[in-house]
């Protein structure tokens, strides 16, 4: 058995995020579909989006194809249904529905390629997920067209991001990219949270907390515009912005304004996936400002695609090495190399 198989088949429920279209993806996907089949685990399926389908809908690039085994389970769209070569049954209807028509648990009874739809909301994903789980051990959570949400912890286990020559121009740039997203994702918990700082980051609103765990709330709808009304509610004894939305690239710089005057500045988010801020502006917000969040995401690997399917490939190896090097607690793997994954 692998090493990527053996952490996957630690949990029951695991998000595959790309940092964009084609960065391995579903090639990822398919190396945990077979790991899973080799264990003889019950397997269950679904995605953020569509994904499966032969051509990209955008690029009109081919699309490797996801192959499921006969037994294993997927939630997707009515739609879907006939787009692959498996022969699948309804088992059930979940009420949930996309723009290609409600969203079915279906059981594969012949093995071959599927074409997955699923839920495009958090909440959605959560709930078929949970339906999946009534006849899977193992679900797989594709993160359709970069969609990161798929990997929040209230949603899934744990995470996969998967990476590749179609992001950066060369091999450092990848790396940094990558690291810096792996990095967002991993973004450390807050400590001494309490139930009403609990609630109010669930209901999206947004507050300041002192030491003592004692909040205002700010009534703003947002805080993704930055709007400087919160410089007024930002103090010295009240230095924890509570931000239940994004935490987005005017709001910090707008942190940076403030941390020049509020010393041991704050901010706390639900989780990585809520983060939005290039990786220059990152680093001089981590420098001066403690950026944290309620359930820290669990990513377990990254896997490395070397090859941009417009024809350009960068040494895989030196992507896993430099990966490796920066980002040494996390396996990192070339699943179409040799002995990689």
């Amino acid at each position: 058995m692998n090493e990527l198989t053996a952490l996957s088949l630690r949990h029951q429920s695991i998000a595959v995020v790309g940092m964009g279209k084609n960065t391995g993806k579903t090639v990822t996907v398919n190396c945990l579909v077979a790991g899973a089949v080799q264990a003889g685990i019950a397997l269950g399926l679904t995605s953020t989006g569509r994904d499966g389908e032969s051509t990209d809908i955008v690029s009109a690039l081919p699309k490797p194809a996801i192959y499921l085994p006969e037994g294993a389970v997927l939630a997707t769209a009515t739609a879907s249904l006939g787009r692959g070569t498996a022969r699948l049954e309804i088992l059930d209807a979940t009420g949930i529905y996309n723009t290609l028509g409600e969203i079915v648990i279906a059981r594969v009874r012949e093995a071959g390629s599927v074409e997955v739809s699923g839920p495009e909301r958090t909440g959605d994903l959560r709930e078929v997920i949970r339906r999946l789980q009534a006849y899977a051990q193992l679900v797989i959570a594709d993160g359709a067209i970069d969609r990161m949400a798929a990997s929040a912890p209230s949603v899934t286990e744990a995470a996969i991001l998967a990476t590749g020559a179609v992001i950066g121009r060369d091999v450092r740039q990848v790396v940094s990219l990558t690291v810096h997203a792996a990095r967002v994702l991993m973004t450390p918990a807050a400590g001494g949270l309490r139930q009403p700082s609990l609630e109010l980051l669930a209901g999206g609103k947004i507050g300041v907390q002192n030491q003592q765990g004692q909040i205002k709330a700010i009534p703003l709808s947002t805080a993704i515009d930055a709007p400087p009304e919160i410089l007024d509610y930002l103090s010295p004894e009240y230095n924890c912005l509570l931000a239940g939305g994004a935490l987005s690239d005017p709001l910090a710089e707008l942190l940076l304004q403030a941390s020049w005057k509020v010393p041991g500045l704050t901010i706390v988010v639900q989780d990585g996936t809520r983060i939005f801020v290039e990786p220059s502006r990152w680093q001089r917000l981590s420098r001066r400002v403690a950026v944290r969040v309620v359930k820290p995401i669990n990513l377990m690997a990254i896997t490395v695609n070397p090859v941009d399917p417009r024809g350009r490939r960068l040494p895989g190896s030196q992507l896993v090495g430099g990966l490796r090097e920066l980002m040494p607690d996390l396996l990192v793997v070339d699943p179409m190399a040799e002995g990689g994954f």
